[in-house]
């Protein structure tokens, strides 16, 4: 893609981001107001935790719960049924927790764990298509980066949330969480041309949505 494209999706993402965040920040304040919370490092909280410290649990939950609430939420686009991955998650982490080396922060390796979980739920639940492979795919035409941040946050959560699913995942594996096309293919069971294609098609999509919003309100 070309740098200006970059400029624009790269303002998409942070809103992007910038509205998950907000959408859980009620239920963080919560939950650190009703837990002691407890300063311990990444490494040792780990360790306490895969010995079944109720504490240690339950400071785990109170510092990233909120985060991948957010996190499940991006890729399901459903309240409810983020919350449901959310738990099942942590489960999952708490489970698979002793498998943790301190090589990278303990929120990366439970967003991993978190993420991986949610692309299985969503594998068997058959919500994965199959899509036509561009042999030439052209420049998208963009909207200009200024009218992109004029755009409420909220409603830039409600325009990727509407891409489907296939194309949801892949433009948020991609996108913002940093995975290469090679890493998204074995994840998905998918050949790596046909993420590049998915991740083409939801930027294609996601573009063309947002022009439309930009003419129906004026901006």
């Amino acid at each position: 893609y070309f740098r200006q494209e970059r400029k624009i999706f790269h303002i998409i993402i942070i809103q992007y981001l910038r509205g998950s965040i907000l959408y859980n920040t009620a239920l963080l304040i919560q939950r650190n107001q009703l837990a002691e919370t407890i300063h311990i490092e990444d490494n040792e909280l780990a360790r306490l935790c895969a010995r079944g410290d109720e504490k240690a649990r339950k400071e785990l939950y109170t510092r990233y719960a909120a985060y991948l609430n957010a996190l499940c939420f991006r890729y399901v686009s459903d309240r409810e049924e983020a919350r449901d991955l959310m738990h099942d998650g942590m489960i999952k982490i708490f489970d698979t927790i002793g498998k943790y080396r301190p090589t990278g922060s303990l929120k990366s390796w439970c967003a991993r764990v978190t993420v991986n979980m949610v692309i299985d739920h969503m594998r068997k639940a058959k919500r994965f298509v199959t899509v036509s492979i561009d042999p030439a795919q052209e420049k998208i035409p963009e909207p200009q980066k200024e009218d992109v941040a004029k755009i409420p946050r909220a409603e830039i959560m409600r325009l990727v949330g509407e891409l489907p699913p296939a194309k949801r995942v892949v433009f948020n594996l991609f996108c913002v969480e940093g995975y290469s096309h090679k890493d998204i293919a074995q994840m998905l069971d998918i050949k790596e041309k046909t993420s590049s294609s998915l991740l083409f098609k939801a930027r294609e999509q996601l573009a063309q949505n947002i022009r439309e919003y930009i003419r129906i309100n004026g901006l």
